[in-house]
């Protein structure tokens, strides 16, 4: 995954996969969580999934934190034949923080573990996008119905409270709300009131 926003879908990926559509994966990943034993209206922990669930799990899962610089433009990378998924040590901190792009991410790179590890890929040789065979698409949505799912995301009256109660960011929250057509109550600016000159409140002594 690059670092471009991750709600964001790359078409110049020319990797494809089996086709999956919405409805599959988002039964996908509330599978997922009933198989971890989460509930499915909480926000998901992704730390100790990556560091001590998926290895009580997944036969032979490794996880690593690498420097930026050895991962190039990649925030996340999961191997395609082996359990193995890395994150760069910037959203590995951002993670720790519960910062929701990096809580994304690491969804995302679990989305292409369960999703595609160790099933075959093949070239496209088409130019036109095949968005139910694109593995970037598969594992952003698998990312949104694991992190926010349908049902307790449609419980939620605001942006802010989606953001609050997922942990996730302002783009992953909007985005969301468009697949799954519910309207939210959108943020509200902060508004900036500037004292005029000689018009300031007395005190009172």
């Amino acid at each position: 995954m690059d670092n471009s926003d991750s709600t964001e879908i790359s078409r110049h990926n020319d990797r494809i996969v089996a086709p999956r559509t919405k409805r599959e994966l988002e039964a996908i990943a509330e599978n997922v969580r009933l198989a971890l034993d989460l509930d499915l209206d909480g926000r998901v922990a992704m730390m100790p999934i990556l560091e001590q669930v998926l290895y009580d799990t997944i036969e032979g899962y490794e996880f690593h934190v690498e420097e930026d610089k050895v991962m190039g433009r990649l925030e996340g990378l999961t191997d395609t034949q082996r359990p193995i998924i890395k994150l760069t040590n910037s959203v590995y901190q951002a993670l720790e923080r519960g910062d929701g792009r990096a809580r994304f991410t690491a969804a995302h790179e679990f989305g292409h573990l369960v999703l595609h590890c160790g099933l075959p890929t093949y070239r496209a040789f088409s130019d036109e996008y095949q968005p139910l065979h694109d593995p970037e698409r598969q594992a952003n949505i698998f990312a949104a119905a694991f992190l926010m799912p349908a049902s307790a995301f449609r419980s939620c009256r605001s942006v802010k409270e989606a953001m609050r109660n997922f942990g996730t960011s302002h783009d992953a929250v909007m985005c969301r709300a468009r697949n799954l057509n519910h309207r939210l109550e959108p943020l509200r600016p902060i508004l900036t009131v500037r004292k005029k000159k000689g018009h300031g409140m007395r005190r009172t002594p």
